[in-house]
């Protein structure tokens, strides 16, 4: 019996060399590539039919190709795992009958399987993340397979998310929640601090935004959140792809309100860049519909308790007028770092993408189905009276301080119907910034510890980058906003309501 499990086990290990010395992993996951790139064109709505036709047609000969790979690599491993078993039986050691008994049993299989599995986790520990690990690539490469499907087909059209919202009202009316206040509206370039700002405001028990949950049917996260399985879906905390050190999770909260923008206004979405909204964009249809996503994300968050919707959006910063008009009595928040700063980290972020979505197309189609158009290769900016996208290059950092002066020379003119929360005053004391933002806010932040969401080291960055004369333009921008920082020191009217604000 000894000898016959062990001759099983140099089978086993013949047909694991097999496998591992040919490279079938690899091709599986080229193979699954092709497959899925094959999918992603015939849903692509950016691709017209001729497009289309190419795309498929290169999908269909790589997968013939594919087979043929997979075919000759299988059947040698099998016959690497069966010169023990033949070779033992021509010895007379163990008969070849005795050996595939034992190897078909379902006992063996599972002991089998179960220390192969633990092996391979073993060794992959042992060797460190490497270019396939999820671990070291951003929370889009851990969608599997299934999950992939499932984001193209809720993107493949807007005809599909207006539906997915449509059934959910009528298989679920009920899921959806009168809010407990206006809405909350997390606003500025990306690299600001809306990210931390949001996560930091998400803990306030009163305030309900949209979480990785909801992906890829935003606007049905009940249905959705039903049907894939509820609380128990569960990825594992991890770092997200701006190599920020930042965490999350299913439940951590993210922007997927553009995804709604996108959808009703598709006609601001231009390849040279994406239009601002202004009070004459006026959408009544468009606005209830969104009024209602708000309702039913308070609903999935906070079912049965009072709370208020908040999102983080940095393309709001294109809309402020709009929601000012369309949403009386919202509260926009701004988050403001200095333009030195704001504008080199917003340059390492758009050079950090192109790279990603240079290595995974699946990347590229994720951010720009979400409405994350902010870097890489996808990278559209919002179009900003006085901003000229071809007057610097996008990987120069005059580009980046140019299109942050023109941002904030925009919001200028609302400057008192925001809140500005300074990106120093969040890492040098972010208890009671945290605090008098909520107090503005009219919500009760409780005994939530802020200072675990914002890092406390200065933020600096070389001003000598720029060209000057653009820098001292941003700068005088900035100065002057930063006055109205929320944090004690004068008081000022924001909103029609007197809120202290720093000096």
């Amino acid at each position: 019996m000894i000898a016959t499990f062990l001759v099983s086990l140099l089978a086993v290990a013949g047909f694991g060399l097999g496998l591992w010395r040919s490279e079938v992993v690899p091709l599986c996951r080229a193979t699954l590539g092709t497959a899925m790139t094959g999918i992603t064109a015939m849903m692509d709505n950016e691709l017209d039919d001729d497009a289309k036709e190419i795309a498929v047609r290169r999908a269909g000969f790589a997968l013939i190709g594919a087979a043929f790979g997979l075919f000759w690599r299988f059947a040698l491993s099998l016959a690497l795992a069966a010169v023990p078993v033949l070779a033992a039986d021509l010895m007379g050691l163990v008969p070849r009958e005795a050996v595939l008994s034992l190897m078909l049993r379902l006992d063996y299989l599972f002991v089998v399987s179960v220390a192969a599995i633990a092996g391979a986790e073993g060794l992959r520990r042992l060797r460190g993340p490497g270019r396939h690990d999820p671990e070291a690539l951003p929370e889009i490469n851990r969608y599997s397979t299934a999950d992939r499907f499932f984001h193209m087909l809720a993107f493949a059209s807007p005809a599909v998310l207006k539906g997915a919202s449509r059934l959910e009202d009528r298989l679920m009316p009920g899921a959806v929640q009168e809010p407990s206040g206006p809405p909350i509206f997390v606003t500025s370039l990306a690299r600001g601090g809306t990210t931390a700002l949001l996560n930091a405001l998400h803990e306030v028990p009163a305030i309900a935004t949209h979480t990785y949950r909801d992906m890829p049917f935003v606007t049905a996260p009940a249905l959705w959140n039903r049907l894939a399985g509820g609380r128990g879906r569960d990825v594992g905390r991890h770092e997200r792809a701006h190599g920020d050190g930042l965490e999350i999770d299913l439940d951590s909260p993210e922007a997927f309100e553009e995804v709604l923008w996108k959808t009703l206004w598709p006609g601001k979405y231009r390849a040279e860049g994406i239009a601002l909204w202004q009070a004459e964009d006026r959408d009544p249809a468009a606005e209830a519909f969104i009024a209602r996503q708000m309702r039913k994300v308070i609903h999935a968050r906070s079912p049965g308790g009072p709370a208020r919707y908040c999102s983080k959006n940095n393309a709001n910063i294109a809309r402020i007028p709009y929601l000012l008009e369309a949403f009386p009595g919202c509260r926009i928040v701004v988050p403001l770092r200095r333009p030195e700063t704001h504008a080199a980290s917003l340059l390492r972020q758009h050079l950090n993408f192109l790279k990603l979505q240079a290595d995974d197309e699946f990347i590229r189609r994720y951010m720009r189905d979400i409405g994350h158009f902010e870097f890489g290769r996808i990278h559209r900016p919002l179009l900003f009276p006085g901003f000229d996208p071809a007057a610097f290059e996008t990987t120069t950092p005059d580009y980046w301080i140019n299109y942050w002066l023109q941002a904030f020379r925009y919001v200028q003119p609302f400057e008192d119907r925001c809140l500005f929360v300074l990106q120093d005053d969040m890492r040098a004391d972010p208890q009671e910034t945290l605090e008098a933002l909520c107090e503005a806010l009219g919500v009760a932040p409780g005994r939530i510890d802020f200072s675990a969401h914002f890092r406390p080291m200065p933020d600096r960055a070389p001003q000598d980058l720029y060209d000057p004369a653009l820098f001292a333009e941003a700068d005088a921008v900035y100065e002057r906003l930063a006055q109205r920082g929320v944090l004690p020191g004068a008081l000022s009217p924001v909103g029609g309501k007197v809120i202290t604000v720093r000096a």
